[in-house]
C-alpha cells in the first residue's frame, strides 16, 4: 500500500513549524507559563471553594444562636425542640479565659458541652483522644496546637476565674472546620465538659442556645430569611416567658474566611488571565513577524488561487496547534501547582483539601482559555496579512515606512542626537504595530509586576499607619467591670506606667427603630462579625482616628455616638444626626450620630463618651479594660502588671500588646500577597520573552540590510551596537509606560485588598525599590534579548547576508 500524500496546506504547516522552531518555542513557552499560572489559580480556587464548603457544612453549624442570660435547662430545651419551626436544639457554654504560651498570655475560648450531648449541632471531629474529655481536661482544636506550642499528652497553663494559674491536661485534639484558624486569630480553642469549668472556678451555665430551623413544611432549611424569622420568634417567646435574651446571632452558612478566599482568589484569577492575555499578545507579535517574513509566500499562494479565507484558516490552524501544544504541556504543572497552593491555603484556613483531579468544567476552562485567547488575539495580524494584495505581498511594501523621519530624529535628540540612536528609532518605527505590541507587552507585564509589589508595600504602610494611631503599649481587658478608683490606686504604685486610660467595651446588637433586637451575623468564635460599643474619654491621647465625616466625640455630650467604618456599614451607613439604636445586655440604648471614623485593626465599633454605659453596668465609674503606656514595655512587664491587677481583685481576661495586632492582621493576607507577587513576576517574564522574540524577528527580517551595511564599510560592531540600541530603547520605553500604567493597577489591587480586610482602601504607595528592580529587569532583559540577535547579525558574512532568503 502506498503512503497517502499529505495535503499541501498540511505540508506547509509542518514545514513552518519546523523552519520557525525558535519562534514556535518562544510562543509555546509563553503560553505554557501563562496557562500554568491561570490553571493553578483556577484549580486551587475550585478545591478551596469545594472543600471549605463541605468541611464547614459537615459540622452542621447552628443556624442561629441565642444568648440566654439565665441559661437553658433540660425542660426549656425540650420545649424548644417541640416547636414546629425548630429542627433541633442544644445548649452549650463558651468560657473566655487566657492560656500561658512561652511566658505570654494569649486569649483562650473554651467550648463546653454536656457529656450527654449527642453533638448533632456544631459537630467536631475527634482526631486523637476521646470525647468527652477527662474530668478537668480538654481537647484542643488542631489549629491551636501549634499556636499554643503543646502536644497531646502534655498540659497547658490556663487562667482561672480568680486569676490563678491551673495546669490542664491536653487529652486529645479535634478538628472544627467552623472555626477560623487559631494562628490567624491569635486565640486558642479548647473543647471540654462542665468539669473543667468548675475546676477553673467559673460558673457552669449553658447560656448558648443553638438551634437549626425548619421551613413552613417542616423540612430543615438554611434560608437566611427563614432563619432570621424563626430566631426572632424564639427570642420573643423566651422573653415573654421571662428569660432575658442578650443577643441573637445567625452567621452566613459559609466558612468565616470564605468571602476573603473568594475575593482574593478572584483577584488572582484576574491577574492570571492578564498574564494569559500578555502571552497571547506575544504570540500575535511573534506570529506577525513570521507572517511578515512570509509575505512573498502569501503573494505566491494568492497568485496560484488561494483565497483570503484559506490563508486565514492556514495560519489560524498553526496558532491553534502551537496553543494546544503549550496548553497540553501546562496541564500537569498547573494541576501540581494548583494542588500545592490549595493545600497551602487550606492549611492556613484549617481545611483539609481532597486530592482529587480538577473537574471537567475546570479543565475545559483551562484548555479553552489556553487555546481561544491566543487565537482571538492572533487573528488581527493573521487577517491583516491575509488581506494584503498580491502586488504588495510580492514587493513586501509593508517594510517601507513613511512619515517617521521627524519622529525618529526627535527621539534621537533625546539620545544625544547620535546617528546610531536615530537609525535605531527609524528601524523600530518601520514596523509600528510590532513596536507598539512589544512595548505594550513589556509595559503591561511591568505594570502588573509593579502593582503587585506596590500592593504589598501599601499593605505594610497601611497597617503601620493604622497601628501608629494607637499610641499605647497594651490593652488589658478584665473578667468583669472594675472600679476606676481601684485602677488609679494600682497605677499610682507603679512607676513604669506613664499613662493609662480606662474604657468600657461591651458586646452590642443593632436594634430596630422600635427597639426590637436584630439578628447579628456573628460566628461562634466571637470575633468574626462581632459588634461592640466602647465608652471612651473624648479627649483620649492614646488613639487618634481619622474622621471620615462629621466629628469626633464632643466632650460632655453623653448622647453622641461615633461609628467606625465597619459599624457604619453594618448599620446601613446612617446619615449624620440620625439615631443609632443598640441593644446592650438586653437594654436598648439610643444615641445621635455625630461622626464616622476610619479604624484599622478593630471590629465594628460604636464609640460613646465615658459614663454613657454606666446605666447598663448598674454601677458608678467603672471599666472593662485599660490601655497603658509603659517605660520599656516588654511581654514580661505587661504580664507583671496584669498579675498586680489580679492581686488587687481585678482579674485580667486578656492582654493584647499592640505589637501582637500586627501579627494577627498580616496572617490573613500574607500568602495571598505572596502569590500575587509571584504571578506578577510571571507576567514580567512573559514581557521579557516578548521583547526577545521581537528583536530576533527584527534581525532575521533585516539580514540582507545588514549585509549591505557591511558591504559599504560598516564594521560588525556597528551592526551589533545598532541592534543593542534598538533593544535598550524598547526596554526603556516599556519601563516608562509600565510605571505610568502601574498607578491605576495599584489603586485597583489596593482597594480590593483593603476593602476586603477592614472596609478601607489601601493607600497608593509607590515602591521605589520595585521601580528600580523593574528598570533593571527591563534593561537587562532588553540587553540579553538584543545581545543574542546582535551576535547573530555580527557573525553573518556579507555573502550570507545578501544571499539570505
Amino acid at each position: 500500500m502506498t503512503r497517502p500524500e499529505l495535503r499541501p496546506r498540511t505540508v506547509k504547516l509542518v514545514r513552518d513549524l519546523r523552519l520557525n522552531s525558535g519562534r514556535v518555542l518562544v510562543m509555546v513557552i509563553a503560553i505554557a507559563v501563562a496557562v500554568t499560572g491561570f490553571g493553578a489559580i483556577l484549580i486551587a480556587r475550585e478545591a478551596l471553594v469545594r472543600d471549605a464548603a463541605s468541611a464547614y457544612q459537615s459540622t452542621n453549624p447552628a443556624a442561629a444562636t441565642l444568648d440566654v442570660a439565665d441559661g437553658v435547662d433540660a425542660a426549656l430545651l425540650a420545649e424548644i425542640r417541640d416547636r414546629d419551626d425548630i429542627d433541633d436544639a442544644t445548649a452549650r457554654q463558651i468560657v473566655s479565659t487566657r492560656v500561658l504560651v512561652d511566658g505570654a498570655w494569649l486569649p483562650m475560648r473554651l467550648f463546653i458541652a454536656l457529656p450527654g450531648d449527642d453533638l448533632q449541632i456544631a459537630r467536631f471531629e475527634v482526631e486523637s483522644g476521646e470525647w468527652p474529655a477527662s474530668a478537668g481536661g480538654l481537647l484542643l482544636e488542631r489549629a491551636a496546637v501549634g499556636l499554643l506550642e503543646t502536644e497531646v499528652g502534655q498540659s497547658l497553663t490556663i487562667e482561672g476565674a480568680d486569676g490563678s494559674s491551673i495546669d490542664v491536661a491536653v487529652d486529645g485534639r479535634v478538628w472544627d472546620a467552623a472555626l477560623p484558624p487559631a494562628n490567624q486569630e491569635r486565640t486558642g480553642y479548647g473543647f471540654a465538659t462542665p468539669a473543667l469549668v468548675e475546676r477553673l472556678g467559673f460558673a457552669v451555665l449553658s447560656d448558648q442556645l443553638l438551634v437549626t430551623v425548619n421551613d413552613e413544611f417542616g423540612k430543615p432549611t438554611r434560608d437566611q430569611a427563614r432563619v432570621d424569622a424563626v430566631a426572632g420568634s424564639v427570642s420573643q417567646w423566651l422573653q415573654a416567658e421571662g428569660y432575658a435574651v442578650h443577643e441573637v446571632t445567625a452567621p452566613p452558612y459559609r466558612h468565616p474566611h470564605q468571602n476573603q478566599t473568594d475575593t482574593v482568589t478572584g483577584l488572582l484569577i484576574a491577574f492570571a488571565l492578564a498574564s494569559l492575555a500578555l502571552a497571547a499578545i506575544l504570540v500575535a507579535s511573534t506570529l506577525g513577524g513570521m507572517l511578515a517574513a512570509q509575505s512573498r509566500q502569501i503573494g505566491v499562494m494568492k497568485t496560484v488561487g488561494a483565497s483570503t479565507g484559506a490563508i486565514v484558516r492556514l495560519y489560524a490552524t498553526l496558532t491553534v496547534v502551537v496553543a494546544a501544544i503549550a496548553t497540553a504541556l501546562a496541564l500537569v504543572p498547573a494541576w501540581l501547582a494548583g494542588s500545592a497552593l490549595a493545600t497551602l491555603v487550606g492549611g492556613i484556613l484549617n481545611i483539609d483539601i481532597a486530592s482529587v483531579p480538577p473537574s471537567a468544567a475546570t479543565l475545559a476552562m483551562i484548555v479553552g482559555a489556553g487555546i481561544a485567547i491566543p487565537l482571538v488575539v492572533a487573528m488581527s495580524p493573521i487577517v491583516r496579512a491575509a488581506r494584503v494584495t498580491v502586488r504588495a505581498a510580492l514587493a513586501d511594501l509593508e517594510l517601507r515606512s513613511e512619515g517617521v523621519g521627524r519622529f525618529a530624529r526627535l527621539l534621537g535628540r533625546l539620545g544625544g542626537g547620535e546617528r546610531a540612536t536615530v537609525l535605531a528609532v527609524r528601524n523600530l518605527l518601520r514596523r509600528p504595530r510590532r513596536f507598539i505590541a512589544t512595548v505594550g507587552l513589556l509595559a503591561a507585564g511591568g505594570a502588573l509586576f509593579l502593582a503587585g509589589i506596590n500592593a504589598s508595600a501599601a499593605w505594610s504602610t497601611w497597617v503601620d499607619e493604622g497601628l501608629s494611631k494607637r499610641t499605647y503599649d497594651a490593652q488589658l481587658s478584665f473578667e468583669g467591670p472594675v472600679s476606676t478608683e481601684d485602677l488609679a490606686t494600682v497605677f499610682a504604685e507603679r512607676d513604669d506606667v506613664t499613662t493609662w486610660e480606662s474604657l468600657v467595651t461591651l458586646a452590642a446588637s443593632p436594634a430596630a427603630v422600635d427597639g426590637s433586637m436584630l439578628v447579628q451575623r456573628i460566628y461562634p468564635d466571637g470575633g468574626h462579625g462581632v459588634f461592640a460599643v466602647t465608652a471612651i474619654d473624648p479627649e483620649t491621647q492614646l488613639v487618634h482616628f481619622d474622621v471620615r465625616s462629621g466629628q469626633w466625640l464632643p466632650p460632655g455630650d453623653a448622647g453622641a455616638v461615633v461609628l467606625n467604618q465597619a459599624a457604619a456599614t453594618r448599620l446601613g451607613d446612617p446619615a449624620l444626626g440620625s439615631t443609632v439604636s443598640l441593644s446592650i445586655e438586653g437594654q436598648v440604648q439610643q444615641w445621635s450620630l455625630v461622626g464616622v471614623i476610619d479604624e484599622v485593626a478593630g471590629p465594628a465599633t460604636a464609640y460613646v463618651s465615658t459614663g454613657a454605659l454606666d446605666d447598663v453596668l448598674g454601677q458608678g465609674r467603672s471599666a472593662t479594660a485599660v490601655r497603658v503606656v509603659m517605660d520599656g514595655a516588654t511581654p514580661d512587664s505587661i504580664e507583671a502588671l496584669g498579675q498586680r491587677l489580679a492581686a488587687a481583685g481585678m482579674p485580667v481576661a486578656s492582654t493584647v500588646p499592640t505589637t501582637e495586632l500586627r501579627t494577627a492582621i498580616d496572617q490573613h493576607v500574607t500568602v495571598f500577597i505572596a502569590v500575587l507577587v509571584a504571578l506578577a513576576l510571571l507576567m514580567a517574564i512573559i514581557g521579557a520573552l516578548g521583547l526577545a522574540s521581537s528583536m530576533t524577528v527584527s534581525v532575521i527580517e533585516r539580514t540582507r540590510e545588514f549585509g549591505i551595511m557591511k558591504a559599504i564599510g560598516a564594521p560588525s560592531t556597528v551592526v551589533a551596537r545598532l541592534v543593542l540600541t534598538e533593544g535598550l530603547i524598547t526596554g526603556f520605553v516599556g519601563f516608562g509606560l509600565a510605571t505610568l500604567a502601574s498607578l491605576p493597577a495599584s489603586i485597583l489591587v489596593g482597594s480590593t485588598l483593603g476593602q476586603l480586610s477592614f472596609g478601607l482602601p489601601l493607600p497608593l504607595v509607590i515602591s521605589g525599590a520595585a521601580i528600580g528592580v523593574w528598570l533593571a529587569i527591563a534593561l537587562l532583559s532588553a540587553a540579553l534579548a538584543s545581545a543574542s540577535a546582535a551576535l547573530r547579525s555580527a557573525r553573518l558574512t556579507v555573502r550570507e547576508s545578501i544571499s539570505y532568503q
